[in-house]
């Protein structure tokens, strides 16, 4: 109808517009389309808003001359004169004097369009500067008016701060507010500031306004002091003179915030300082507000709120009152026989609680039947959690029942009616009973009873409560054993709930149902008593009571019928029980309200107390009465004040089957015996219902307790400690009842309200930051974090001084002892389900009524549309029910809201840890805690995790199962918890559990040892599609919550109710996509399905076809839920371990008939049961997923934290995985070292052996077999580490991985060795000629110089002429020799290499570039000189940004260093000088000219290749010559011999000296070892002083990560930019230079541990030598088949010595043939000369530094923590995996903000401050630029991006953009980053310096990361 309508009006709108047009003469069929297509003009109306530029676009359409002057007409812009000059005039002068602007809108288009119309006349071809001008004047004047009249328009609505921001925008462009004028004609470029700079304000603070005053007027404050056209900053006077007129425009507007800022200012003068804390503000990020003064307040509040509470004088006074009770108890030794057959005597009296109800103990594995009595008792407990009402009847197993006692037979007699009390006595005769036998085993009720007396409140309250649902009479008064007392036990009753439907009758016709939800104690209840007078063998009082309340017979009384009953009962006799009918509102019920029946056990004679009782509160009293019992006085007195009283009596005769009338209808007779057992009970119902009808007194239990206090019965509640605990728990809820129910929260409440909610709201933006056009993503960042933050101060601000509530709550809660915490909370939940249970259960009837008119609309089909205001009230009333659902988890939530907001500002605080050490206290106490917020659905992370804390305090870290459960709302999910634990999970009155819930149940310690942990964790939560929750955000919303629930849980239980295919399908799409999700994150929980309200659950065969249908179903959901996440899934087994025969449990319907008077089905208990113990079986094989406390605490970190962001899978990270890892990687390092350690020793003992000559070819088994039994060791350890490690199921799966690794070690290692060791083969046998040479000159020496030495011998000759006649010799030979051996030609080395250039660079005028250059003279790398463009690129400036050039520079000086390294290398082997290493120069050059990387945009020209090859080569001459004459020297034999000269001298004294040239021996001996020495010893240290560091040094003692973070640490205390810089561009040189300044630091410092450690290695070694001269001289001291002792005992000594030092047996020849005969003389000698060696070489080591080694500690150690060293393609930062080519992916330890790389924003100079782990929870896009490093806002240069045909992808998919991206894992990361922001600020200038950049626009540097101490940066790395 609409449409028509609307078309319609189009239609006529357009002929009217289409007559204007024919009365000009144009034509409309042409016109209309144009004015429509050009101008959007649809109706007459819009032609008087058209300007003069559309007019003219008009005018191009024109076909005759006519139609321009008939259009000008149309719109009439005619003019006489009719140029376009004056027709643009007039038309502007019209338009002026329409400007009326009232609103901000209006002015914006009004300055949009002057900007157009200047740009139509300046772009108008021969346009004079003249019409220009008039152009911006006329523009001028229409802005000044526009101007004008918005201002008048703010003004009158007294919009003062919206004024005052247009005017500070439009002054600062020069417009007057005196005049009302601009002072200056305005441009295009003037009004385009103008519109730019008030829109973006605008915007601004409209949007700040709305969150916050205080922000919104800083926002205006800075825009007034920095707003300016020029460039050029304000001058602080201009600045002054703008805030006095700010301050006086605004005058008494200020907020309090502003005014003390302004405050400040005034004070100090500081603009820098005001403009800081103003943008401080604006971010929320300000804290100087928050001054300590009101921190310590709040901390002072706090303190004097939670105060040590003084040893409370309860437990003094009710430990006496126990030791009076037992004192009492041994008057009835009977009784206490009993509690000694039942094992409960240490539990007598009251010692029993709670802790033995919900303890989970072995009964749960197995459901056996107790064997003996003592087993009865904690049986009875745990069956009674299964709500299995036949454990009402449990006896023994092995004890047989005797048959039941025979009745006693009774006469029949008439009576005749009479009204008098003789006539009414008359009817009875007395008959005495017979006894019956007596029973062997236990009464089922005398267990009960005696439970209930060894029972605290606490459990008798469970104990009640269960009897209750189980539809079971409860004890209302109870005979105390041994003592005249009886006690009241009302506090017992208080938990029980029940609800009952009354039919109210208006005359004969039925009217609306009453419904009722109450306390029963607190409903007011006519009660029916039944009692007995005398013995009934034919009848039993309790069966007719049953079979009054239930049609099912269900035995609510135990009577004497029941399985199990026997005479023999002992604590039965005067207990009053209650219990109560409900009726369900149905017509044909017995009663049509809620009756309470009460039943006195045992003879009525004997229990006057409770008979009295029970006459004062009853409103009718039922008399069972035998006539085979005369009655006694005492009964005849019983009697007549029971007819005597006003309460009608029902006098029921057993022995009379039919008795007359009586004449009164109060007091009335019914003869039983022998009567149909229906007939009786309904005429007995109807009388009872008759009697009743009347006004008859109703009591409830609670108003019953003054006259339980009269008769002087013990009330439960008057303890000391339930009086206290009640009467806070009234004053607290009075306070409560202060307020508006829907007020409470926001009043009382407030922390969980609004700015709770707002708080959620923005720590989720957090991880789904959004890209604004003019902010970084880390600004946007840092601007939530201080929104988060003021919220914080917002709600501290609201909560403190804490109200009169909180505070008392929780001083309360910390004051006082444990009983009394409970009784309080229990009174609080009472009261306050009171408090709203009412007004809850009108809303919810409006509603109901509103919502089915609603649906009734909808279903009309005469009413298309609801009526809005219907659906508002709807609305308001939901709000108002959730507002008006108020209960303690409210104020526990409100706690836990307290101490996040406090912990944010001040952590650690002594006052701050007792909140969550409250809540831990209660989780112990078995009280159940919120673990999800259900209102916000948010996890309060901190709070939680505090509890976790609190709760390891208290109970050790011990292991935990969590059990959760899952599934559709109102399914039972609670109710099967709770039958299986006895747990009652706190909920609002009448409302679902909503959000989740934790309890802690304790195992017993026998299963803790059976099953390897030691508490449940039983998690309960709301149900998945809520109602609550119905939106389009609610299946997030569940997904969510399942993945939580199923990511922490050990195992999940899913709960399905019904054969609802879609709710089955609902709940089982969204736990397989949970699962799904588990798999993926390497999560392994386990699940049971859990079937409920399914008929025949016993038919195993009809149970068959359902289980398919489910396998199938989970199957199907599996595959497409596998399509969701990406995954290849064929069916739901390849998810988790599932087997549909065993992990689906059906479950039969839970009520036995027709609640709420049906009891539970023993089959649901019996479904129970198998449950449980299934639980704890998988718990037993699922040791992998139970976690310690400290351990959940971090797995629900890491779910909620992956929950928040919008991909969990991507997001997760597992810190318990990463944890473990790390703990790997740091054992790893140890095997490593082992390894590496042993296999350093061996190729020390290889190498002295190649050097002795010993060993001339490497075999596998010189390898293999030493390292094998070490290898051997390390893998047991590892296979133990793997197998008992605590967190072995983690570790798992990188078993595999780690031997891999250590073979993979062990191979390079060898291979390393082997290649090492073949190269000094080689060496020594290219050595050998030379060698053979020199070998032989020194035989023909030592020969002449023996031949000489026996000539002498025997003269007496002093040292000088020895040497004179040794010389002669030695000259005379030296001679010989220099003739036979021609000198070596040296070689050119300058001209050998000029030549090699030459044939290089064959280019004309090299030849001038080799002349030589000044020594020293450096080669510098040039951009323009040596590097030149690959091409020209479009869109790219012509500068160069300094990492360009940076980069090519890093790869000139990794060339020099490979160069230098590499002749350094053959200056240690000692090679000759050969050509081919100068082309090994030209080799190293050319591979780092080709290294440029493919995406630079530059390569290296040809003069760089010759000028750095030049340079290198010249730099490598010197080495080489030196290299050459050192080798000329070392071989030329001439040379050689004269360095051996003072060797041929001693070896020829000694054979001069004879017998006496031992000692002598012996120091020559000790010369040629020293050398060896000093080198072993070297070797030795190094490796030892490598080792030691790794397990004394901090820095060292972990992996390479946690090097790394020392590194950082080091970095940030140094703060040395210039180490940054080395880092940044070379971490790897850095990292080996950070551990060569350890090294240095360990070595050299005070302590001098260098000279420890080579005095230590030459202990060692010189050790190995006297060990090698005592087997040397015990081998050759008894030979006699030798005379050449000598070289027989060198032979055995440099054997010993083989793989100790390098001693080759060469070099000793000048001793072989010394005629030493005294060899154990040698011995001596040879101690006492190795002594002064060592002391020599001790006084070398101490004065020694580290370059005495010739393989440095630090490379060693440099080598085994090196690791993987790729690094993060966004921003550098270094993977710190502590194995090269490892598995899995890059991770580093901190990610960095992209400008420490020198990032800058694409076009611009402007930094990118951006963090890798802030981008991937952004919507970011990033370019794969082809050619530049660049961070690219892909919105505003994709026509660049096309052409360049780069591609961009999003942040959080960056792993699509392949390698490199795609091997790097990189999570969002919620912490706050402090190390590296700190940096940024720090260095701020250094890094625009290094890269030509500016931290400006969008790089602009957050106010927040200013503030950033370093003590924060420096914490931040000691985080796990």
């Amino acid at each position: 109808m609409a449409s028509h309508k609307d078309a319609r009006e189009e239609d006529g709108k357009a002929q009217l517009l289409a007559g204007a047009l024919e009365k000009e003469g144009l034509e409309a069929a042409y016109w209309l389309p144009r004015l429509s297509q050009l101008l959007g003009v649809q109706c007459i109306q819009a032609l008087q808003h058209l300007q003069y530029q559309e007019y003219l676009e008009l005018e191009r359409e024109v076909r005759h001359p006519w139609e321009k002057r008939a259009l000008q007409k149309l719109l009439q812009i005619t003019d006489d004169r009719g140029t376009p000059g004056e027709l643009q005039k007039q038309h502007l002068e019209r338009t002026k004097q329409r400007q009326e602007v009232s609103d901000f809108e209006e002015l914006m288009a009004i300055l949009q369009q002057m900007m157009e119309h200047i740009r139509d006349v300046a772009d108008t071809p021969g346009t004079s500067g003249c019409a220009l001008q008039e152009a911006k004047r006329e523009a001028t004047r229409t802005t000044s008016l526009a101007t004008y009249s918005l201002l008048q328009s703010l003004q009158e609505r007294a919009q003062k701060d919206v004024e005052l921001l247009v005017l500070l925008i439009v002054t600062s462009t020069g417009y007057q507010v005196e005049s009302s004028t601009f002072q200056h004609l305005l441009g295009q470029t003037e009004i385009q500031y103008m519109a730019k700079e008030m829109a973006a304000a605008h915007e601004e603070y409209v949007s700040l306004k709305e969150q916050d005053a205080d922000r919104a007027q800083a926002s205006l404050l800075l825009t007034g002091l920095t707003v300016t056209p020029e460039s050029k900053e304000l001058s602080p006077e201009q600045k002054r003179q703008r805030l006095v007129f700010m301050e006086g425009h605004m005058e008494g507007l200020w907020s309090t915030g502003i005014k003390n800022l302004l405050q400040k200012h005034s004070e100090h003068n500081d603009w820098e300082m005001l403009e800081h804390n103003l943008r401080s503000l604006i971010s929320g990020s300000f804290d100087d507000t928050w001054d300590d003064v009101r921190m310590q307040n709040i901390l002072k509040d706090m303190e004097d709120t939670l105060q040590t509470p003084e040893p409370s004088s309860l437990s003094k006074s009710q430990s006496g009152g126990s030791k009076s009770k037992a004192n009492e108890a041994t008057a009835n030794q009977e009784f206490l026989h009993l509690l000694k057959r039942l094992g409960l005597e240490s539990h007598y009296p009251r010692k029993m609680g709670t802790r033995h109800f919900h303890i989970i103990c072995k009964i749960y594995l197995h459901d056996s039947q107790p064997s003996k009595d003592q087993e009865l008792p904690f049986y009875f407990l745990q069956k009674l959690l299964t709500v299995d009402y036949r454990v009402r009847y449990l006896t023994c197993k092995d004890k047989s029942n005797a048959g039941p006692a025979p009745e006693p037979e009774t006469t029949e007699q008439e009576h005749k009616p009479s009204d008098s009390f003789e006539n009414f006595l008359g009817d009875f005769e007395e008959a005495a009973p017979e006894s019956a036998p007596r029973h062997g085993h236990v009464h089922p009720m005398d267990l009960q009873m005696a439970i209930f007396h060894c029972a605290d409140d606490f459990l008798r309250q469970s104990i009640a409560t269960k009897l209750a649902f189980w539809q079971l009479a409860l004890p209302l008064l109870v005979p105390k054993p041994g003592t005249a007392q009886i006690e009241f036990p009302l506090w017992s009753l208080t938990q029980i709930k029940r609800s009952w439907k009354e039919a109210e009758k208006s005359g004969k016709q039925p009217g609306m149902k009453s419904y009722n939800n109450k306390l029963l104690y607190r409903a007011e209840t006519p009660i029916v008593s039944f009692i007995r007078i005398g013995t009934s063998a034919s009848s039993s009082k309790s069966q007719l009571l049953n079979a009054l309340l239930s049609k099912q017979r269900h035995d609510t009384f135990f009577h004497r019928h029941c399985r199990g009953s026997t005479r023999e009962r002992l604590l039965l006799a005067g207990v009053v029980e209650i219990a109560w009918y409900c009726p369900r509102g149905s017509p044909d019920e017995p009663f049509e309200c809620c009756v309470a029946f009460c039943n006195l056990r045992g003879d009525a004679r004997d229990h006057g107390e409770q008979l009295q009782f029970l006459q004062e509160i009853s409103a009718v009293n039922v008399a069972l009465v035998s006539e085979s019992e005369p009655l006694d006085d005492r009964g005849k007195k019983l009697l007549q004040d029971l007819w005597q009283s006003p309460r009608p009596l029902v006098c029921l005769l057993t022995d009379k089957e039919k008795v007359g009338a009586g004449r009164s209808s109060t007091n009335i007779k019914m003869g039983i015996k022998n009567r149909n057992e229906a007939e009786l009970v309904d005429e007995l119902s109807q009388t009872i219902r008759n009697l009743l009808a009347g006004p008859k007194p109703r009591f409830s239990l609670d108003a019953c307790l003054d006259k339980a206090r009269q008769h002087g019965f013990l009330v439960d509640e008057d303890q000391p400690q339930c009086v206290t605990a009640k009467a806070k728990a009234k004053e607290l809820v009075g306070l409560l009842k202060k307020e508006k129910l829907s007020e409470i929260k926001s009043q009382l409440l407030p922390l969980q309200g609004k700015l709770w909610h707002q708080w959620c709201k923005k720590d989720k933006e957090l991880t789904r930051l959004q890209e604004k056009v003019d902010k970084s993503i880390e600004h946007h960042r840092s601007q939530i974090e201080g929104e988060k933050a003021a919220i914080r101060r917002k709600q501290l601000e609201k909560a403190f001084p804490l109200n009169q509530l909180m505070r008392s709550f929780l001083s309360f809660l910390q004051s006082q002892p444990a009983d009394t915490k409970k009784y309080f909370l229990q009174w609080m939940k009472v009261f306050m389900d009171d408090l709203s249970c009412s007004r809850l259960e009108k809303l919810r009837r409006e509603y109901h009524k509103l919502w089915s008119e609603i649906l009734t609309v909808k279903k009309s089909k005469e009413i298309t549309n609801v009526n809005p205001e219907c659906l508002s009230t709807l609305n308001t009333l939901s709000h108002e029910i959730s507002d008006s659902s108020i209960g303690l988890e409210h104020l526990l939530r409100e706690v836990g809201q307290i101490y996040e907001a406090v912990e944010v500002m001040s952590t650690n605080n002594y006052n701050v840890v007792k909140l969550p050490k409250i809540a831990a206290d209660l989780m112990v106490s078995g009280y159940p805690v919120e673990l999800m917020d259900g209102d916000a659905s948010y996890l309060p992370l901190r709070w939680v995790g505090a509890i976790f804390d609190s709760l390891m305090e208290r109970l050790g870290d011990k292991r935990v199962f969590v059990l959760s459960v899952l599934g559709i709302q109102s399914t039972g999910k609670s109710t099967l918890l709770n039958a299986m634990f006895g747990l009652q999970f706190s909920v609002s009155a009448g409302r679902c559990t909503r959000g989740a819930f934790m309890q802690l149940l304790p195992l017993h310690e026998e299963l803790r040892r059976d099953l390897g942990f030691d508490y449940m964790l039983v998690v309960d939560t709301e149900g998945l599609r809520a109602t609550e929750m119905a939106s389009k955000q609610s299946l997030n919303h569940d997904n969510e919550l399942a993945t939580f629930v199923i990511g922490i849980g050990s195992m999940t239980l899913i709960n399905i109710f019904g054969e609802n295919p879609s709710e089955m399908q609902d709940v089982l799409q969204i736990a397989v996509q949970a699962f799904l999700r588990m798999k993926k994150v390497n999560l392994s929980p386990s699940c049971l399905f859990v079937h409920q309200n399914v008929g025949e659950v016993t038919a195993r065969e009809q149970n068959m076809e359902g289980r398919r249908r489910l396998q199938e179903k989970l199957d199907e959901m599996a595959v497409t839920a596998a399509q969701q996440e990406f995954c290849d899934v064929s069916s739901f087994s390849d998810v988790i371990r599932f087997d549909v025969n065993t992990h689906i449990h059906y479950f039969a319907h839970l009520w036995e008939g027709n609640p709420p008077m049906a009891p539970p089905n023993p089959t649901y208990s019996q479904n129970v049961q198998e449950l449980k113990s299934k639980i704890l079986q998988a718990a037993k094989e699922a040791q992998g997923s139970i976690l310690r406390l400290s351990s959940l605490k971090v797995r629900v970190g890491d779910l909620w934290n992956a929950l928040l962001n919008e991909n969990f899978v991507f997001s997760f990270k597992n810190s318990l995985e990463i944890a473990a890892h790390r703990k790997l990687e740091t054992a790893l390092r140890q095997w490593t070292w082992r390894l590496r350690s042993h296999i350093l020793d061996v190729q020390m003992r290889l190498n002295n052996r190649i050097r002795n000559g010993d060993l001339q070819e490497i075999t596998t088994e010189h390898l293999e077999e030493p390292v094998q039994e070490t290898i051997d060791a390390i893998m047991k350890d590892v296979e133990k580490y793997f197998n008992e490690d605590k967190d072995c199921e983690i570790l798992v799966q990188w078993r595999s991985s780690t031997e891999r690794k250590l073979e993979e070690l062990k191979e390079t290692l060898l291979h390393e060795t082997r290649k090492k060791c073949v190269n000094l083969i080689e060496l020594q046998k290219n050595q050998s000629k030379l060698d053979a040479k020199k070998s032989e000159y020194e035989d023909e020496l030592l020969e002449r110089s023996r031949q000489l030495a026996r000539t002498l011998k025997g003269k007496s000759l002093s040292d000088r002429e020895l040497r004179d006649n040794f010389t002669a010799v030695w000259n005379k030979w030296i001679a010989e020799v220099s003739r036979a051996v021609p000198t070596p030609e040296p070689v050119d080395i300058d001209a050998e290499i000029e030549d090699v250039l030459r044939r290089r660079f064959n280019e004309p005028g090299f030849q001038a570039q080799i002349t030589p250059c000044p020594k020293g003279t450096e080669f510098s790398f040039h951009l323009e000189k040596h590097a030149m463009k690959k091409r020209k690129f479009p869109g790219f400036s012509s500068t160069v940004s300094e990492t360009e050039e940076n980069n090519l520079q890093d790869i000139t000086e990794n060339i020099k260093k490979r160069v230098r390294a590499n002749i350094k290398k053959k200056e240690q082997e000692k090679q000759d000088y050969s050509q081919s290493f100068v082309h090994e120069i030209l080799e190293e050059v050319q591979k780092g000219v080709d290294s440029v990387p493919s995406n630079s945009p530059f390569v290296f020209n040809n003069a760089y290749t010759m000028e750095l090859s030049l340079y290198l080569c010249r730099m490598a001459a010197g080495s080489f010559k030196a290299m050459h004459e050192e080798f000329r020297k070392a071989n030329d034999p001439v040379r050689y011999l004269s360095t051996k000269r003072e060797d041929f001298f001693t070896c020829f004294q000694i054979s001069c000296q004879g017998a006496t040239s031992v000692t002598t021996f012996a120091v020559f001996l000790c010369d040629k070892i020293a050398p060896a020495l000093r080198q072993a010893v070297c070797e030795r240290a190094a490796k030892a002083i490598a080792g030691d560091m790794q397990g004394k040094v901090p820095d060292f003692r972990g992996n390479k990560a946690d090097l790394e973070v020392c590194i950082l640490r080091f970095l940030a205390q140094e703060e040395n930019f210039e180490y940054f810089k080395q880092y940044l561009k070379h971490p790897k040189e850095f990292f080996q230079s950070y551990i060569e300044t350890c090294v240095k630091s360990y070595c050299l410092d005070e302590n001098r541990r260098l000279e420890k450690f080579l005095d230590s290695s030459l202990d060692l070694l010189c050790r190995s030598i006297l060990a090698a001269v005592s087997v040397s001289t015990h081998s050759v001291k008894d030979r006699k088949d030798r005379e050449d002792k000598m070289s027989l005992w060198l032979d055995e000594f440099c054997r010993e010595l083989t793989e100790v030092i390098n001693l080759p047996r060469s070099d000793l020849k000048g001793l072989e043939h010394q005629e030493i005969t005294d060899i154990e003389f040698l011995r001596n000698a040879m101690a006492e000369a190795l002594d002064a060696t060592r002391d020599g070489l001790r006084k070398e080591f101490a004065e020694a530094d580290l370059s005495l080694f010739e393989r440095q500690p630090h490379t060693i150690l440099a080598e085994q923590f090196s690791g993987c060293w790729e690094q993060c393609p966004f921003c550098g930062a270094v993977c710190t995996n502590t194995m090269q080519g490892h598995d899995g992916d890059h991770q580093p330890v901190l990610h960095r903000p992209q400008a420490v790389n020198g990032w800058t924003w694409l076009y611009t100079n402007h930094m990118t401050i951006d963090i890798c782990s802030s981008l991937v929870a952004s919507n970011r896009r990033f370019v794969i630029d082809s050619w530049r490093k660049k961070s690219v806002p892909t919105f505003r240069y994709i026509v660049s991006l096309i052409i360049f045909d780069d591609k961009t992808i999003p942040y959080k998919r960056y792993r699509d953009a392949g390698h490199p991206y795609s091997t790097w894992k990189i999570l969002p990361d919620p912490s706050r980053q402090a190390y590296w922001k700190w940096f940024v600020c720090r260095f701020s200038t250094e890094l625009e310096t290094l890269y030509r950049g500016k931290f400006w626009g969008r790089g602009e540097i957050p106010g927040a990361w200013w503030r950033i101490p370093k003590q924060e940066a420096l914490a931040e790395l000691d985080k796990p």
